[in-house]
């Protein structure tokens, strides 16, 4: 049996490699054209086409992650990844970098039963520059409350837009997070709640009783270990043991002793163990905004900042020189399956970081 590599996105050159995880390869990439074709295919490969409304102004790098074909062989998990990144399509949240485009891979179906790593297709976002908070903590162990509350509420801005949207985002992990050299917070990873289940060290309580399914109140439980990573330096609940973390996560309480006055209510409500009593993210954002002393937002962003410029890698600001190699055919069989090309981009942002996840 001859086996050719795997296909790639057409007339697009990939820049360098920034994570291969369970939801695929993800790439720096540029587009071949600055026009509406910018993502175009030969014949018999998918066309890529902007969506009516969206940013025609000169190519930008992007992100583009190579999803595989093992997870959308299950016709109704493809159904619901499809939908979300249509809900997600157009929405307009600074903190969230969101997925405009899915390009289906030709006869990925046939291609999966040759190969294991067969490529479903390619998801496409907006590259925003930044550093992981997963990086940030490996450095710095922990933030300052200012620092964490900031982060936090950039967060819940991201989550609060996309569950309005009807989707969540099933896998918030630090590696999600990204902090900006003037300490701007983006939440990467939206649009692949069909296709995890997310990190266990995260899990709500009610996924880990067999409810699988990501869902609003799970994104929030996430972002509260999150939080309380970023107080502390480590989990809620830091056992090595998928069964006693289980149980810690179901029926233990939270320890809120080395967490600062200030966000334990807010903390202890993110991290409730009933999914319906358990707050929104809006509501949680609402109570985030209410007035208080201090400039603690202005002293938070400055320190996450000045944490995270030494760490940002730019993005190159110029397509490079070398032209896109010319694709093969996915594999020699049948017809080539038509291209799913969804939403469009609400603004475009500079940036690249590596993605966890």
């Amino acid at each position: 049996m001859v086996v050719t590599r795997p296909w790639r996105l057409p007339r697009w050159t990939e820049v360098r490699e920034l994570h291969t995880g369970r939801c695929g390869r993800v790439v720096l990439a540029w587009p071949a054209h600055e026009s509406g074709d910018d993502g175009g295919a030969s014949a018999g490969s998918p066309a890529v086409t902007r969506a009516p409304g969206a940013d025609h102004g000169p190519a930008r790098p992007a992100v583009v992650r190579y999803v595989p074909a093992r997870p959308l062989i299950h016709r109704p998990r493809e159904a619901a990844f499809l939908a979300d990144v249509r809900r997600l399509a157009g929405l307009r949240v600074p903190e969230a970098a969101v997925p405009y485009r899915f390009v289906a891979a030709p006869a990925f179906r046939t291609a999966y039963e040759r190969s294991a790593v067969a490529v479903g297709g390619a998801l496409i976002s907006d590259a925003v520059e930044g550093v992981t908070l997963a990086r940030l903590l490996d450095r710095h162990a922990a933030l300052s409350g200012p620092a964490a509350a900031v982060l936090f509420r950039g967060v819940l801005r991201a989550l609060a837009g996309a569950h309005e949207r009807g989707t969540a985002h099933g896998d918030l992990r630090p590696g999600k997070v990204l902090v900006g050299a003037d300490g701007t917070v983006t939440v990467t990873g939206l649009g692949l709640a069909a296709l995890t289940t997310g990190a266990p060290e995260l899990r709500a309580p009610e996924l880990w009783r067999g409810t699988e399914e990501a869902t609003h109140q799970a994104d929030v439980y996430a972002a509260a270990c999150v939080l309380y990573r970023c107080l502390t330096g480590g989990p809620p609940f830091p056992v090595p043991q998928l069964f006693s973390l289980m149980a810690r996560h179901t029926t233990a309480p939270v320890p809120l002793a080395a967490i600062p006055r200030p966000l334990r209510a807010l903390l202890a409500a993110g991290l409730t163990k009933d999914p319906e009593l358990r707050p929104r993210a809006a509501s949680l954002l609402a109570e985030m905004q209410r007035p208080t002393s201090g400039d603690w937002e202005e002293t938070g962003r400055s320190e996450l900042g000045a944490l995270a410029a030494p760490m940002v890698e730019p993005l190159p600001r110029t397509p490079p020189r070398t032209p896109p190699a010319s694709q093969p055919p996915l594999w020699p069989v049948g017809p080539a399956r038509p291209a799913a090309v969804l939403g469009s981009p609400s603004r475009r942002k500079a940036s690249y970081v590596k993605e966890l996840g």
